[in-house]
């Protein structure tokens, strides 16, 4: 028999925290404005005039520390916000895009403003670009672009770079403010000449549109889209005043000849605090089906209409679209405690119940699948309170066995029943503040914190999904985000199948990166366009000119989906009638019990907690009730999901062995 017992990690008992809960230390509130993420932007005139030779590495199976430079920006600020889709790509093109403020180094760039932006471009996954630029408005009225994110507009089935078009939008200054955004479209070729649409905002505007930078994307039916956020008055200096109401979306359609600017919005019913202020984010999503016609945008907040402590949290408040946009529905508030393997992390609030608390800090993002449905990644936090005035807290995570604790990042996903989700892996860091070697010189030298930038990549049919973060050494420099090195993991949706996690480098320097929202296909081999900054002076200022590198190792391969996904919810097909397990807590032995509607092959499969399989065992089966026993005798304790999979049928339970 096996001694021992499953230790809780770090909370007392007085909690009634479950056994894989991580520690905590008091409660914090949340910053809610990742989308109004800025900086002091004034003048930007101080920059270096050349740049270090571009460099690629001989030997490209190796680890890079940071990839070779292909181009650069005026200062960091593009980089400030890791869901504005500055990289993106197109399969029919091959193509990958990057948008940002214009170059410090090619000669066409040489002596233009601060504000004019820039398309760089690959048809070879990084090894020659193209590049063309657009200007902003600093002769008409001040107006300087800033924040650009860019799509590509490819019609279906066009393959020549020529006859796509790209697009960029972004907020604009006149040194003083944020006055209003721009809209700008091209056509992909070296020179093109730009359209550009400048709108400024009415002060206390009713329907003020701020920073529209956030999912922008493009599709088959030669639309793209982009949203921002809807504010009464967006350079207020409290949430309260600022008065968000929900979401900006632009849809930029390509008609031949001219492309339209389209505008819609959004605006939820929030739960409010006392002072009257929605308790959400205020950065929120889009997406859609390749093809245009299916969608979903996605808040994070706490919804008014939920009536239940569980609800009553930051959930996702998703509309989704059957009609590319022209109508949204809003979909029920969903109930997150029902999955086991979100409440198997998470920490009771004060009046003993789970509150699901969907965080964008460590960065968030969306995508849709083969199957039409909704993709969420994101880290969960706990939270707090039902008070209503607390919905907004969520414990802090403090230090777990000389580390710090994990913070769970999921993809949480609709089916056809309903939501599930899939535990991705976990951070050991959190956000750099004391220790982040960045500074804002525009700022009086403050700190630059830097988070996780979780990001997720997809293919045009929506088979694959690809999961990519930057994470630290935990025992180093008090367990914060500071020294980060490139992470990634994909799942095949169909098949049900992931990938192990990769660690792409090892040099602990990898700042400020973005991955494409496109993974490009060719073969068995999936490509993900990814690209990392640092500041050219070695000063680590980012409101200095910032280099650009392509890192070109974010590669997967058919033959790595090999690990079974962890589900939270049983997905019974024809094959498998019902199953139970016993005893649960287990010791040495596990018992399954299946009954099959017909004779089949049949593999059980025990996962942990991050998706790593420890036990396989394949049998066949007769029709009717089986009887099958698992030796767990040299299984660590620990919490485990066991996978029966049978053709096209699979069910899904937890086992806790002890």
């Amino acid at each position: 028999m096996k001694k021992g017992l499953l230790l809780a990690l770090g909370v007392t008992v007085s909690l009634g925290v479950s056994a894989q809960a991580p520690k905590i230390s008091g409660v914090h509130k949340v910053d809610l404005n990742n989308s109004k993420a800025t900086t002091v932007d004034g003048s930007s005139v101080n920059f270096f005039a050349s740049a270090n030779a571009a460099h690629r590495n001989a030997n490209p199976t190796t680890v890079q520390t940071q990839g070779f430079k292909f181009t650069s920006s005026y200062n960091a600020f593009t980089l400030l916000v890791s869901n504005s889709h500055c990289i993106t790509a197109n399969q029919s093109l091959g193509a990958v895009m990057f948008t940002h403020r214009i170059s410090q180094d090619w000669a066409a760039d040489a002596n233009v403003a601060s504000g004019y932006c820039e398309y760089s471009w690959t048809t070879n996954f990084g090894v020659s670009w193209d590049s063309s630029y657009f200007a902003d408005q600093t002769t008409l009225g001040n107006k300087r672009f800033r924040y650009p994110s860019g799509a590509i507009i490819n019609p279906a089935g066009n393959t020549s770079v020529a006859n796509a078009v790209n697009v960029a939008t972004g907020p604009y200054t006149d040194g003083s403010g944020w006055k209003g955004y721009y809209a700008n479209d091209q056509m992909m070729v070296n020179g093109a000449s730009s359209n550009t649409i400048v709108t400024t905002n009415a002060p206390n505007g009713p329907n003020r549109l701020d920073f529209p930078r956030i999912s922008m994307s493009g599709y088959a039916d030669s639309s793209a889209w982009v949203t921002g956020g809807l504010y009464a008055n967006g350079t207020a200096t409290t949430a309260l005043a600022q008065d968000y109401r929900g979401m900006a979306m632009m849809k930029a359609k390509w008609n031949g000849t001219s492309v339209n600017w389209i505008f819609d919005s959004i605006k939820p019913s929030f739960h409010q605090d006392a002072a009257g202020t929605n308790d959400c984010f205020t950065e929120a999503y889009t997406t859609f089906s390749d093809n245009g016609v299916n969608g979903y945008a996605v808040f994070f907040g706490v919804p008014a209409a939920a009536t239940t402590s569980q609800t009553r949290t930051f959930s996702p408040i998703v509309y989704k679209t059957m009609n590319s946009g022209a109508t949204w529905t809003l979909q029920a508030v969903n109930d997150f405690t029902t999955l086991p393997q979100i409440t198997d992390h998470l920490i009771q609030a004060t009046d003993g119940n789970f509150k699901p608390w969907f965080d964008q800090s460590q960065g968030a993002d969306i995508a849709i699948d083969a199957n039409n449905q909704l993709h969420i990644l994101c880290t969960i936090s706990s939270g707090s309170s039902d008070d209503n005035d607390s919905l907004g807290y969520a414990y802090t995570l403090t230090g777990q066995s000389g580390t710090t604790a994990r913070h769970f990042i999921y993809d949480v996903h609709t089916t056809s029943t309903g939501w599930d989700a899939w535990l991705i892996d976990s951070l050991m860091t959190s956000t750099s503040t004391t220790n982040t070697i960045f500074v804002d010189g525009s700022n009086s030298g403050a700190a630059f914190a830097t988070d996780a930038r979780l990001q997720l990549s997809h293919t045009t049919d929506g088979s694959k999904m690809f999961y990519v973060w930057v994470d630290s050494d935990p025992t180093a420099l008090g367990g914060e985000n500071a020294i980060p090195d490139l992470f990634g993991k994909g799942v095949d949706v169909n098949t049900n199948m992931a990938t192990a996690r990769v660690q792409f480098t090892t040099s602990q320097d990898f700042y400020f990166h973005y991955i494409s929202n496109i993974a490009l296909v060719a073969g068995s081999t999936y490509k993900i366009g990814c690209t990392n900054s640092i500041d050219r002076s070695g000063g680590n200022d980012v409101a200095t000119t910032f280099d650009h590198y392509w890192f070109e190792q974010v590669i997967f391969n058919d033959n790595q989906f090999t690990i079974p996904v962890v589900a939270s919810v049983q997905e019974i097909g024809n094959g498998i009638g019902s199953f139970n397990t016993y005893p649960n807590p287990a010791n040495d032995v596990v018992n399954v019990n299946i009954d099959l509607t017909n004779s089949a092959s049949v593999t059980l499969s025990l996962v942990n907690e991050l998706g790593q399989v420890v036990l396989t065992n394949n049998r066949m089966l007769n029709s009717g009730k089986n009887s099958v026993q698992l030796n767990t005798s040299n299984i660590a304790p620990g919490v485990y999901f066991l996978n029966i999979t049978s053709n096209n049928s699979r069910a899904t339970s937890k086992i806790v062995i002890q």
